[in-house]
This record gives C-alpha cells, sequence and structure tokens, in this order.
C-alpha cells in the first residue's frame, strides 16, 4: 500500500534565503533530524541530475539512501527520488507569501514499504519526522 504524508510551515524569509539552506545537500543536516551524514556528488544548490548520498536512520533502522534530483525549479521546488528508507518521491516547494515562504514538503511511497508496521503508524511517523525538521530549518533559516 502506498502512502502520500505532507507538511508545511511558514518562514518568515524570502524564498531564495530557504532555499539557500533547504536545496543545498551539504546542509540538509542542519535541518533533516534523520541524517547521520551527507554525501553530495556535486557542489551548491540541487539541479536536475544530481546525486546525494544520505545516510541516516528511520524507525531503528539504519539506512544509506541514493539520492537523485529529478525536477528543479530554482527557488521553487525540488523533486527528489530515493531508494531508501523505502523507495519514494520528495518533493519541497517555496512560495511566496506576505513576510515570508510557505514550505510544503511532500513524501510520496514508491511500491511496496517492507516494515514490519501498520500504514497509519509509518504515516504519523513520517508526518512527525516532516514537521520536526520543518521546524528546525526554520529556527536555522529566521536566526541567519
Amino acid at each position: 500500500m502506498a502512502i502520500e504524508v505532507h507538511s508545511e510551515i511558514f518562514i518568515a524569509r524570502p524564498p531564495d534565503e530557504v532555499a539557500g539552506t533547504m536545496f543545498n545537500p551539504k546542509r540538509d543536516k542542519i535541518w533533516i533530524r534523520s541524517l547521520a551524514e551527507v554525501f553530495p556528488m556535486g557542489s551548491g544548490l540541487y539541479e536536475k541530475g544530481d546525486r546525494v548520498e544520505r545516510v541516516g536512520d528511520f524507525m531503528s533502522r539504519r539506512y544509506s539512501a541514493k539520492v537523485v534530483v529529478m525536477k528543479c525549479e530554482p527557488g521553487r521546488m525540488v523533486e527528489l527520488y530515493a531508494d531508501e528508507p523505502f523507495e519514494q518521491k520528495q518533493r519541497y516547494m517555496l512560495s511566496e507569501a506576505e513576510g515570508g515562504t510557505d514550505v510544503r514538503i511532500t513524501v510520496q511511497s514508491i511500491g511496496e514499504i517492507n516494515y514490519n508496521s501498520p500504514i497509519t503508524i509509518l504515516s504519523r511517523k513520517i508526518r512527525e519526522d516532516l514537521e520536526g525538521d520543518l521546524k528546525k530549518l526554520k529556527k536555522f533559516v529566521e536566526s541567519q
């Protein structure tokens, strides 16, 4: 069974400032709490075709994800494919809003998910992780 989870937050900074952290793989560990290591295969902000390896933990399992940038609209949207901790598509969306930026992350599973937990528990865990990550992103970007 597939899952799709969204989380949103408002950040009181313009989209280009948010993108400077959110769309920069060298800054992933600053705001994605589950990551232990990140190995970008390029430099600068994400561009279509870029590859990154992310090592982290999800539901007490260590993973090493191969991440590929599938789509990119600089300063607005990045769509990533990741093979771990389950096969998924991630979309980071930035929209200009009064006084800052509306930020939205969507995680959509592809194919079967090999966890011994019900989909509702997995979905809740992913949503909690996304909400925590976005709060951390907000705190970091707004403090700059």
